[in-house]
Order: C-alpha cells, then sequence, then structure tokens
C-alpha cells in the first residue's frame, strides 16, 4: 500500500518560512517545490508535479490533483481559497475505463496538462479549475466557478463557467507589491 504522508525532506525543494499543516497529503513529494513564505493548510491534497513560488497560500481542503504527468505552478502571490480543486489531469468518461488502476490502452479520452497561476492570482472558495489552463497575471474567479479557459490578465471572472466580470486595479496591485517588497 502507498504511504500518502510524507516527510519534508523528500520533496524536491523547500524554501525558508514554510508552514505545512500537519493534516496535509502529498502523493508524489520528490515533484514538489516549495519557495519561501509558503502556507498550506491542513486537509490539502497533493497528487501531481508541483512548483509554488514566494509568498502563496494553499487554505485547507484544497485538492491539486492531476497525477505525476501533469504540472502545476502558483506564481508569487497567488492564493487558493478554501476547497478548490486544481485538476490538471481529468477523464473524459464517455469512453473506456476510467480510473487511474487501469493501464491505458484500456482509458477514454484523457486530458493531462498544465495549470499556471501567475503573479497575483486568486481562485475563489469550492471553485474547479481544469486541464490546461493560464491564469494570466492579476487574473482572480469568484467562489463556486468552473474554470474551462484561460483568464484574461487582472481581471475578475465568475460562474459556471466562469465569464468576466469587471477589471481589477493592476496599478494599484503591482504598487502594494513594489512597497511590500520593499519594506523586506
Amino acid at each position: 500500500m502507498e504511504n500518502i504522508f510524507f516527510n519534508r525532506a523528500d520533496l524536491k525543494s523547500c524554501g525558508k518560512n514554510v508552514i505545512i499543516g500537519k493534516t496535509v497529503r502529498i502523493r508524489y513529494p520528490e515533484l514538489v517545490e516549495l519557495g519561501d513564505n509558503v502556507i498550506i493548510d491542513d486537509f490539502t491534497y497533493i497528487s501531481t508535479s508541483l512548483k509554488i513560488h514566494n509568498y502563496v497560500h494553499i487554505s485547507s481542503g484544497c485538492k491539486i490533483i492531476g497525477g505525476k504527468q501533469a504540472f502545476v505552478e502558483m506564481n508569487e502571490f497567488s492564493t487558493l481559497a478554501p476547497n478548490t480543486i486544481l485538476s490538471a489531469g481529468s477523464d473524459d468518461y464517455l469512453d473506456g475505463l476510467a480510473t487511474p488502476l487501469v493501464p491505458a490502452e484500456f482509458k477514454g479520452n484523457v486530458q493531462i496538462g498544465n495549470i499556471v497561476l501567475s503573479k497575483h492570482c486568486i481562485v475563489g472558495a469550492g471553485s474547479v479549475v481544469l486541464p490546461n489552463i493560464t491564469f494570466h497575471e492579476g487574473a482572480c474567479v469568484g467562489a463556486l466557478s468552473l474554470v474551462n479557459t484561460d483568464l484574461d490578465e487582472y481581471c475578475l471572472y465568475a460562474g459556471i463557467p466562469a465569464r468576466k466580470i469587471k477589471n481589477r486595479d493592476s496599478e494599484s496591485i503591482l504598487k502594494l507589491e513594489k512597497q511590500f517588497k520593499n519594506e523586506r
């Protein structure tokens, strides 16, 4: 039986000031890179290749999934609100067998890809992000949304599927980032 508990030493890399909740599960710690000032809250499950940059927060109950071939990247100042799902791998359920226990020749159409959250991106509580999605810098999505297409820079999206609601104030956000970094 595979053990999904992990040792911090097994991570591909781990920066300074990293807090990982006691109930966090990482299936493939050797594929996970963590930058500085990262918090991963309890009840989070990770089962894919993951790179997290500095100043990133993953709230409780999040799932970052997709298997070893998929990849998720979270850039500086990005965050996942509680119970979000980043699904970098997904079956379409139309034909074939749909379980990770079945060899590829018995599966139907499986999407394995990347999810990238650029700087200053936010995924609202309970939202789901499908494979091969890029949140361009400053993009965010409101709670209980389904993201099935790339999101434009500094725009707020919401809904099922997520639709653009309005623009964010990029000038203000970048000014705050500069001020924050100058004080560090």
